[in-house]
């Protein structure tokens, strides 16, 4: 379990949106990567509670041997509802450029 997305969006990725579009975040649990993450997770995911997307980010921080924090889904919330328009739009531009770019490189 864990973040999914983790593997098919790097970390990378994200932070080089951030810095193009000029986001300044605070190092905390729910910055915008880890928040980004869990929200691709929580929207694909069948019950789409926020309680599933901060267990999934418990489960990821399990494996990191860090402090575990509480289930209560307010902070994710709000880091939610903090991130711009723009940082998803940004994101979702970069992954398709470079899906477009290995199915090109594939199959010509």
């Amino acid at each position: 379990m864990g973040l999914p997305f983790k593997e098919l969006l790097p970390e990378s990725v994200i932070e080089q949106a951030l810095t193009e579009i000029k986001i300044k975040y605070h190092q905390r649990l729910f910055d915008p990567i880890v928040t980004l993450w869990a929200f691709f997770s929580q929207v694909l995911d069948t019950d789409k509670i926020c309680h599933n997307a901060v267990s999934k980010v418990i489960a990821y921080l399990a494996g990191q041997r860090v402090e575990i924090p509480s289930t209560d889904t307010s902070a994710y919330c709000q880091a939610r509802s903090r991130l711009p328009e723009k940082l998803l739009e940004k994101v979702f531009s970069q992954s398709g450029q470079g899906l477009e770019e290995k199915v090109v490189t594939e199959y010509l």
